[in-house]
């Protein structure tokens, strides 16, 4: 099987020659320029050689679309931060402007897309954008206002997600036009650590909705959950083939995820192993995880980005203890 075979394998519950994994990374200097997320990603793809590529934009590049003002470094070792937030009063959810995706910086991303796709060439593998829930995009816009502006402003507050669900959706399928394979959908506030699960249904989920329902077409569909206590049946309500969570600390574990949805499952590593922990630490998770999905419908991969400060050798150490592990699928 090729990379991008097996990736659509372990998607579609059907039998893979091995796991299939994947690793990603924030190049928070480099990815400044399309140019340079684009050879950061390529080259992190043949150093590592993952079954799947995740472009790794910078964590705020949705919020700078609308004019965050954002403070960056010249390194890839110190995240960027926002300096003041967008939207600073309830009422600026309502003069939020509908976003001109072509015009916006996200054609940076756009372009990255584009010219990952062209540096690898023929290479048979499947490359994914991460995109935000519209809440979650939200919350940076307000600089984390948004449970208050949820429970006292909600009107105002609809109007202002409704403008971004829109514009989430069009930058996703001007990814897929430029090359994506598809999307990792990421929210982290579908917890109960955070919000009402009311207050998710009404403010997350039904924008989450109206975004994916324009993205049905995509090959891949992961939904990728952050936090503890978390609303892990959006993993059935959502059209999505796979679901990401922190396995390594938050419930369910992938057994108990097996009982509960029929999409594959991803994760079992905790991404902070590999800056502090060893070869024996990974072999460890990974078997652990393998035994618990029995390899089936199930993607590896640490539960987020990588630290900067990762291990080289611990990375490059997975697929030989993918292929020495008993028990393969």
């Amino acid at each position: 099987m090729d990379r991008r075979e097996r990736v659509q394998a372990a998607l579609e519950g059907r039998r893979v020659d091995r796991v299939p994994y994947t690793l990603w990374r924030h190049f928070y200097y480099q990815g400044q320029t399309a140019e340079g997320l684009a050879q950061a990603t390529v080259g992190f793809y043949q150093r590592y050689a993952p079954d799947l590529i995740v472009l790794t934009p910078g964590p705020f590049y949705m919020a700078e679309a609308w004019g965050a003002d954002i403070r960056s470094f010249n390194t890839d070792d110190l995240a960027p931060y926002i300096v003041s937030p967008v939207v600073a009063w309830v009422s600026g959810w309502r003069r939020l402007p509908a976003l001109e995706v072509a015009t916006s910086s996200l054609r940076r991303e756009i372009e990255a897309v584009r010219q990952v796709r062209a540096r690898l060439g023929d290479d048979r593998v499947a490359l994914v954008v991460p995109l935000y829930s519209p809440l979650m995009t939200a919350d940076l816009l307000c600089a984390g206002r948004i449970i208050e502006d949820v429970r006292s402003f909600s009107n105002d507050l609809r109007s202002g997600l409704g403008i971004i669900a829109t514009a989430t959706a069009q930058f996703a399928l001007a990814c897929i036009e430029a090359g994506a394979d598809g999307f990792l959908f990421t929210t982290n506030l579908a917890t109960t650590a955070k919000m009402r699960a009311r207050e998710y249904r009404d403010f997350g989920q039904r924008f989450d909705l109206e975004v994916l329902g324009e993205l049905k077409a995509a090959q891949i569909r992961i939904l990728r959950l952050e936090g503890e206590r978390l609303l892990f049946d959006l993993a059935e309500a959502y059209p999505v083939q796979a679901v990401c969570w922190e396995t390594w600390r938050a419930d369910p574990s992938l057994v108990g995820a097996g009982r509960q949805v029929r999409c594959t499952l991803m994760g079992g590593i905790n991404p902070t192993t590999f800056a502090s922990g060893s070869v024996g630490d990974v072999r460890g998770q990974i078997a652990d995880a393998i035994a618990q999905t029995g390899g089936w419908r199930f993607l590896l991969s640490p539960s987020g980005p990588l630290p900067p400060d990762s291990q080289s050798e611990l990375l490059a150490c997975i697929p030989g203890i993918l292929e020495e592990l008993p028990g393969r699928p």
